[in-house]
């Protein structure tokens, strides 16, 4: 099945409420207004009864929750309308690291294999007052209930689906309590919720030989990407570089083609390109070196990865809608060996506008280069053979509007070309 397996942070009222201080301090200034929506990838995805490894030195956190299953297309969707839109529940374990911030991308603490077991799905009239309980090795260690959280499952539908289509198979995780149950190598825990099959799980020390999830079950590609991956384009937005990779995860909704239109939302002031050198997984990599890293690059190609400045609302992860509304990642289709590249840490990158060239850079200027990033994710999760990393944009942005032709080209890689549309225009062009 493929499907995107989105999840949602602060809809617990026990987050909400343990978060506030922090929320109107430096860096964050003011809580967040919208859902704050994240992705759960791939290789992070178990059945029940499949065990799973937990990180050696670190501390893993079980996060039972119930997840909302698509059953048809659900685009723009009201909350009135959103439960026509819903095939049934499942239950979920949305482990995790300790989180100290909401700030930046959780992708260490979020992502690494195995960290999202779901179970089976079935229907149930409403999902208002579930309880879901938690069991460890027999014992229950937490009961809580969905009449806790902030936002229903109508009213997640109705605030994902206002931007991004969502499809039959997709899942939104509906939220945990701030209260997590800690969980070691050796623990069998069990999620149990009237009305839907229990999810059982055992967890195992990392070094354990784990089988791979079958390849029916692997999902979209996971798209990577990189935030203020070159000095010149951080300084460009008042931000230091960062010192360790800030990368997050786009769903497949928002990919588009060559030649393809951008949807440039109605009432915004700042929507930007984003020229991107693409690197494609060839095959499987975990722990791979830095000095092996390009041996699992297939090769590369390019992106366009647009932005609505008006929707970062302090950067919190960042919010989906500003990186993850349908259309607003053209991809170029061609995939470029790795062998016909000879440095990818020297390539021009330039953007035009009209015509008219608005942005031009180099790869040398990244913060974080290619053989690096391929190691850094490797460490914590498998890579899978299809796997895309855009590795970020150097200065340069400026706004686009309904009716420019943007075109990003990479030397060696390609020519990426799209038009910027209005809503109405795109609305009036799906009749």
């Amino acid at each position: 099945m493929k499907r995107t397996i989105f999840a949602v942070a602060l809809n617990h009222q026990s987050q909400i409420q343990a978060w506030n201080a922090a929320f109107h301090q430096s860096p964050y200034q003011a809580p967040p207004k919208t859902p704050v929506w994240f992705i759960k990838p791939r290789n992070t995805w178990r059945t029940s009864h499949q065990t799973i490894a937990l990180p050696e030195g670190e501390k893993t956190f079980s996060g039972a929750t119930v997840g909302l299953v698509i059953g048809e297309k659900a685009r723009r969707v009201t909350e009135a309308q959103a439960a026509q839109h819903i095939a049934g529940f499942v239950l979920a374990n949305e482990l995790s690291l300790a989180e100290e911030s909401f700030y930046r991308p959780a992708i260490q603490a979020k992502c690494r294999d195995g960290f999202c077991p779901t179970g089976e799905m079935a229907p149930l009239s409403d999902s208002h007052g579930l309880e879901i309980v938690t069991e460890v090795n027999g014992e229950e260690r937490q009961r809580w209930s969905t009449t806790e959280l902030q936002r229903g499952a109508e009213q997640l539908v109705a605030a994902l689906s206002d931007f991004a289509t969502l499809m039959p198979g997709d899942i939104i995780l509906m939220g945990t309590p701030q209260q997590r149950i800690a969980v070691e190598a050796g623990d069998e825990v069990v999620v149990r919720a009237t009305g839907l099959p229990a999810l059982v799980n055992r967890f195992v020390a990392e070094q354990t030989p784990q089988p791979q999830p079958q390849p029916q079950e692997q999902g979209h590609p996971t798209f990577f990407a990189l935030g203020l991956n070159y000095a010149d384009h951080a300084s460009e937005l008042d931000f230091k570089a960062p010192e360790s990779p800030l990368v997050f995860i786009k769903a497949a909704n928002t990919l588009t083609g060559d030649n393809a239109v951008s949807v440039r939302p109605d009432n915004v002031d700042y929507m930007h390109y984003e020229a991107e050198l693409v690197v494609v997984i060839g095959k499987t990599a975990r722990n791979v070196s830095r000095e092996q890293a390009l041996d699992y690059v297939a090769g590369y190609t390019l992106c366009n990865d647009y932005a609505v400045r008006d929707y970062l609302e302090n950067y919190y992860r960042p919010n989906l809608r500003v990186k993850s509304r349908d259309t607003l990642t053209p991809l170029h289709p061609n995939v470029v060996p790795r062998d016909q590249v000879p440095d990818a840490q020297s390539l021009t990158l330039k953007t035009f506008i009209n015509g008219e060239l608005r942005q031009s850079g180099t790869t040398r200027d990244m913060v974080f280069d290619v053989p690096f990033l391929v190691s850094w994710l490797s460490q914590f999760m498998t890579l899978q053979s299809g796997d895309m990393i855009a590795t970020g944009t150097p200065k340069g942005l400026a706004d686009v509007r309904p009716g420019d032709e943007v075109v990003v080209e990479i030397e060696g890689v390609g020519r990426l070309t799209n038009r910027i549309v209005s809503e109405q225009q795109f609305e009036e062009s799906l009749k």
